[in-house]
C-alpha cells in the first residue's frame, strides 16, 4: 500500500509542474500599419475632416487637408474601416493588415442627397440687369454660394432679342465670370446662369443688357488675312471692326452716299460678284447674278455708286451696266471702244457724268474718258502713254478727277509698277497736277488707289514698296500734297465718306 501511495504522489507532482510550465508560455503579437485617402466619388477631390474608425477598434482619427489618414502599429488582422462625414453617405471598406507591412485603402464617398444643401440662386449680375451701352467685348459676372462648401460649376446661357431659344455658351465653367467677345452692336442680349454642385443645380433669373450702337466709322478698307482679303471698318485711331468673314476674298469696299450701306466685291462663288451690306456688316445680300463683274484683272476693277445711292455702276468686260442694290433694274449704259474692256468707273451728279478707264491688250494700255448718262463719249482726258494707270474718282463737285500713273514708263509681262504717282486733273482748265511729287513720296514706292476725303481737302491712298511683296499702308495727305502721314498699316483699297 505504501508503494502505491508514493506512485500517486509522484504523478500529482508531475502534472502540477506541467501545468505550471504551460501557464508561463508568452504569446508574441505582430503589428503593421494602415494608411488611406478619402475622395469624393467621381470628382477626384480630397475630402478633409472625415471620421475614420475601425472594427476591431483601434484609434478614432480625422482625414487631413489632403483627405489622408494613417494608423500605425496596429495588430495584424482583417479590419472593417468606416468613413463618416456630414453631407456624405457612410462608407465601409474591409482591408487586411499584415506583419511589418503598410496596407493602403482608397475610399470614395458620395454626397448624401438627404443632407446636401442646394447652391444659392446666382445673383448680383454684372452688367446689372437691363444695362445699356455695353461693349461688344463684355465680361459677365455673378455671385453664388454653397453652404456645404462644395465646389460650384456654372452653365451660362445667352441669346439675342432676335433668337427664339437661348443657347449654352459654356458648360461646367469653374469661375463666376466669363469673357464674351464679338457680340453684335446695338443688340439686346438675354443671359442666365445655372449653378451646380455635385448633386443639385439652380438657375438664376434671366437678365439682359444692350450693346453699344455701331460706331460712326468713316473709313473702310480691305486687309489680307492669311491668303484672303476681308473688309474692315475703322475710325481714325485704328480701332478695327471686321465686317466680312465668308469663304473667299472680299475687297474693294465702297460706302454709299448716305453712309448706310457698303458695296464690295467677293469671289466666294465661281465668279466675282457685287455684294451689299449694312455699314455694320449685317443684312448681307448679293447684287449681281446673271452678269458678274469682270475686267482685265478682277482684283483691279472698281465700280461706283450712283450719286443718289439708288444704283451701282459696274463693268462686264466691254460693257458697262447699272443695277439697283436689290439686284433689280439691270440696264446697259455704255460699250468700250473696240479692243478695250472697262476697268474702273466713277459717277458724279454734276452733269450726270461718268469717268471710265478702259484697258487694252495689256494692263499697261489705258485710256480715260468722260461719258454721259446716255453712254456717249464726251471727252478723252488721258491718252495711253507708257506705264500703268489707275485709281479713278471724281471730287464731290465733279470738277476734279484723281488717277494714278507710273511715271517710270516701265512695262513688262508681270504688270509691275516702279514709280506710280497720284495726279489731279482739273476738268475746268484741263490742267494736271502731280500731287505725289509735291508730297515727298519715298523713292522705290508706288502711290495707288487715291480717294477724296468727305470734305475734299485731303486724299487717302495706298503706298507700297515697288517690289510687289511688301506690306501696304494706307496714307493721307492734303490735296496739295502736304502733311503726308500713315493712317493704317497692312491695309489697302480704302474708302472714306
Amino acid at each position: 500500500m505504501k508503494r502505491a501511495y508514493l506512485s500517486i504522489s509522484y504523478l500529482a507532482v508531475f502534472f502540477f509542474l506541467l501545468a505550471a510550465c504551460r501557464e508561463d508560455t508568452v504569446e508574441l503579437k505582430m503589428f503593421g500599419s494602415l494608411v488611406g485617402s478619402v475622395f469624393e466619388s467621381g470628382q477626384n477631390i480630397a475630402v478633409e475632416g472625415v471620421t475614420i474608425s475601425t472594427t476591431p477598434a483601434t484609434s478614432l482619427i480625422l482625414t487631413d487637408d489632403f483627405g489622408r489618414f494613417e494608423l500605425d502599429n496596429i495588430e495584424v488582422g482583417t479590419y472593417t474601416v468606416r468613413a463618416e462625414k456630414d453631407g456624405f453617405k457612410t462608407v465601409i471598406e474591409s482591408i487586411t493588415v499584415f506583419e511589418n507591412k503598410v496596407a493602403n485603402v482608397i475610399i470614395q464617398v458620395e454626397p448624401d442627397s438627404l443632407t446636401n444643401a442646394v447652391p444659392s440662386m446666382p445673383n448680383t449680375p454684372s452688367p446689372t440687369d437691363k444695362s445699356l451701352a455695353q461693349p461688344v467685348d463684355v465680361t459677365l459676372s455673378w455671385m453664388a454660394e454653397d453652404t456645404d462648401q462644395d465646389q460650384l460649376t456654372y452653365d451660362i446661357l445667352l441669346c439675342s432679342s432676335n433668337q427664339t431659344n437661348c443657347e449654352i455658351v459654356v458648360m461646367d465653367h469653374p469661375e463666376n465670370f466669363i469673357e464674351l467677345k464679338g457680340l453684335a452692336y446695338n443688340t439686346v442680349y438675354f443671359w442666365q446662369v445655372v449653378a451646380k454642385d455635385s448633386y443639385s443645380e439652380i438657375s438664376s433669373s434671366i437678365w439682359s443688357f444692350e450693346t453699344n450702337e455701331f460706331p460712326n466709322n468713316r473709313f473702310v478698307y480691305a486687309k489680307k488675312l492669311i491668303d484672303e482679303y476681308q473688309i474692315f471698318s475703322s475710325n481714325e485711331e485704328g480701332d478695327l471692326i471686321q465686317l466680312t468673314a465668308d469663304a473667299g476674298s472680299s475687297w474693294r469696299p465702297r460706302i454709299s452716299p448716305n453712309r448706310e450701306q457698303i458695296a464690295f466685291l467677293s469671289n466666294k462663288g465661281i465668279d466675282t460678284h457685287i455684294f451689299v451690306m449694312n455699314r455694320d456688316g449685317s443684312n448681307l445680300r448679293q447684287v449681281t447674278k446673271e452678269l458678274p463683274i469682270r475686267g482685265y484683272n478682277n482684283m483691279e476693277v472698281d465700280f461706283s455708286w450712283s450719286p443718289d445711292g439708288t444704283q451701282l455702276l459696274y463693268m462686264n468686260n466691254a460693257n458697262l451696266f447699272r443695277i439697283r442694290p436689290d439686284g433689280t433694274g439691270l440696264n446697259h449704259v455704255a460699250e468700250a471702244p473696240q479692243g478695250f474692256t472697262f476697268s474702273e468707273v466713277d459717277w458724279t451728279g454734276q452733269q450726270n457724268l461718268i469717268v471710265a478707264r478702259v484697258t487694252g491688250a495689256t494692263s499697261y494700255e489705258s485710256d480715260i474718258f468722260l461719258i454721259n448718262e446716255e453712254g456717249e463719249y464726251v471727252q478723252q482726258i488721258f491718252s495711253d502713254i507708257p506705264g500703268a494707270t489707275g485709281g479713278l474718282q471724281f471730287s464731290t463737285d465733279g470738277n476734279l478727277v484723281l488717277y494714278t500713273h507710273d511715271i517710270s514708263g516701265f512695262e513688262n509681262e508681270t504688270g509691275r509698277l516702279l514709280n506710280s504717282q497720284i495726279f489731279l486733273r482739273d476738268l475746268r482748265t484741263n490742267s494736271t497736277t502731280n500731287i505725289s511729287q509735291l508730297s515727298s513720296k519715298e523713292l522705290g514706292t508706288n502711290d495707288l488707289d487715291p480717294r477724296f476725303s468727305p470734305d475734299g481737302s485731303k486724299i487717302i491712298f495706298v503706298n507700297t514698296n515697288n517690289d510687289g511683296i511688301s506690306r501696304k499702308q494706307i496714307m493721307v495727305m492734303d490735296i496739295d500734297g502736304l502733311s503726308r502721314t500713315m493712317l493704317f498699316d497692312n491695309a489697302t483699297m480704302p474708302d472714306w465718306r
